[in-house]
């Protein structure tokens, strides 16, 4: 197998390069005991793991994942690869197309439908820890901002911060009042930035303005001297008048007006979930228009959607929110029941015993052993009488021993905290607890709990993420349990015609 390593740190003073070489030394050394081949590096450094979208490197791997250059992705532990959920799915989902697997060097997660529980499980108290320190920071830009001070870490264009103070940079300032005032003029967004290009102005990295730069310099409020942070105001010196940024977006409402309509892309919650049980091939999502002019969207067969076998498949279109509905409902009766879950935990604490040992935190508790024996030992020795200069001195050598090997200990135990059965518990219980009208959760219900979906004309088969003999059904026993064979009941006449 051929692989690639992901390493990742995040902004901060005390982030250096170390934390990069110890991730790839690791993984490195996960490689040689499994006998994988690396082939590359990838690393990102001061940014986020939940900021997807600037983290080059792992773009770069994504697109190099697209060409099918490597087989496989070895991270440290997965919150490397990413702390918002939803990306982390998304991302996930984009490899599984690939045929391109996801390890962790220190996070041992079976590829059986239980790893799927605990994967999931993991990537939940990532993000918990995002949120946690989001708030955190947030409390210390609030306390900034009742101080007057700038909260964001760079000032706009045509600003500058000084003592913790918005400023205006006048060798900025005159770039945005020329794009105002050129703007309410009636020039586009292409055409002033021509100018400036002929002007020989720049933006901070030494490039040229974009034409997203100059519409997002149009929309920026602080500009006027609006400036809020959470509903706190801060101050902040005008840089255009009032009247300038009214005549503005009097011209700017007017010109998007006129422009197409966005259209959101469609969320479909079985992608690459739902297979047509006539003939095996993906359900698609489509959409379509019906008289008058309302959309519709719904899953169809694959191969019918190609008119590849479409006189052999006989699958019906489903509407998509009805199926999906449906399937929602259906997880939460057959799964989120008090002996599924109880079953589920075990599982999970069982991977946990079997799979996640801390090596080097077991080395510390054999030796903080040893040390208090020996310090046991020579206690009894001066309690015989026995005592001497050397005595004295190796009991406060020992003693000294024991507390840095429990500093040890404390810090293992904090980086890779043993999830309590409580824990498991707890967190599958939230999902009773979920709001069916949420597509979150119900895009999580799906993620964690859902392997695949087979639809046939009068009935549904879900396929869910946990071993269980019980279930005599055409899906290998031991590996997932099935649902019994849902019926359902088809609405006549909600097809719309596609357009």
């Amino acid at each position: 197998m051929n692989a690639v390593i992901y390493a990742r740190y995040s902004p901060g003073p005390r982030q250096t390069d170390q934390s990069i070489e110890g991730q790839v030394r690791d993984c490195m050394a996960y490689a040689k005991e499994n006998g994988i081949t690396i082939l590359d590096v990838y690393a990102d450094r001061h940014i986020s793991g939940s900021d997807f979208e600037n983290r080059g490197e792992f773009n770069r791997m994504l697109r190099d994942a697209e060409r099918k250059q490597f087989d496989s992705i070895i991270v440290w532990k997965i919150d490397r690869f990413g702390r918002d959920r939803e990306e982390i799915a998304l991302n996930k989902i984009k490899l599984k197309r690939h045929g391109i697997r996801l390890l962790y060097a220190k996070e041992i997660i079976p590829d059986g439908p239980e790893g799927i529980i605990l994967e999931s499980l993991m990537e939940g108290l990532a993000e918990y820890y995002v949120a946690d320190l989001r708030q955190k920071v947030k409390r210390g830009h609030r306390e900034s901002a009742l101080k007057g001070y700038a909260v964001s870490g760079q000032a706009p264009y045509g600003y500058k911060i000084v003592d913790k103070m918005y400023q205006v940079e006048e060798k900025e300032a005159w770039v945005v009042r020329y794009v105002f005032e050129n703007y309410a003029a009636g020039c586009t967004a292409v055409e002033i930035l021509e100018n400036l290009e002929k002007m020989g102005v720049k933006n901070r990295k030494g490039g040229l303005i974009t034409k997203n730069g100059i519409y997002t310099m149009l929309r920026n409020e602080k500009y006027i001297g609006r400036c809020f942070y959470d509903g706190i105001p801060i101050p902040l010196p005008a840089i255009i008048s009032q009247e300038l940024w009214d005549a503005v977006h009097a011209t700017f409402h007017k010109r998007v007006g006129q422009a197409s309509s966005y259209k959101a892309d469609e969320k479909y919650l079985l992608s690459l979930k739902a297979y047509c049980g006539e003939c095996g091939s993906l359900l698609v999502g489509e959409c379509g228009y019906g008289k008058k002019r309302i959309r519709y969207s719904y899953y169809k067969c694959a191969a019918r959607k190609r008119k590849h076998g479409s006189d052999k498949c006989t699958l019906k279109t489903y509407r998509k929110d009805d199926l999906e509905d449906f399937v929602v409902y259906h997880t939460i009766n057959d799964v989120l029941q008090d002996d599924v879950i109880e079953y589920l935990a075990d599982r999970v604490m069982e991977i946990q015993a079997r799979d996640t040992v801390n090596l080097r935190l077991e080395q510390h508790i054999s030796a903080l052993k040893d040390t208090e024996k020996a310090i046991n030992n020579i206690m009894k020795a001066i309690e015989q009488g026995i005592i001497t200069s050397t005595t004295k001195q190796r009991l406060i050598e020992l003693e000294a021993q024991a507390e840095d090997l429990k500093v040890h200990i404390a810090k293992e135990e904090i980086q890779k905290p043993a999830l309590t059965r409580d824990h498991i518990v707890y967190w599958l219980n939230l999902f009773k607890k979920g709001d069916v009208s949420d597509p979150d959760f119900k895009q999580r219900l799906m993620d964690v709990f859902v392997h695949s979906v087979y639809v046939y004309n009068k009935k549904v088969v879900i396929a869910y993420n946990y071993a269980d003999n019980n279930h005599s059904v055409d899906f290998d026993p031991e590996v997932f349990r099935c649902s019994d064979e849902h019926r359902i009941v088809r609405h006549g006449g909600f097809e719309p015609p596609t357009t």
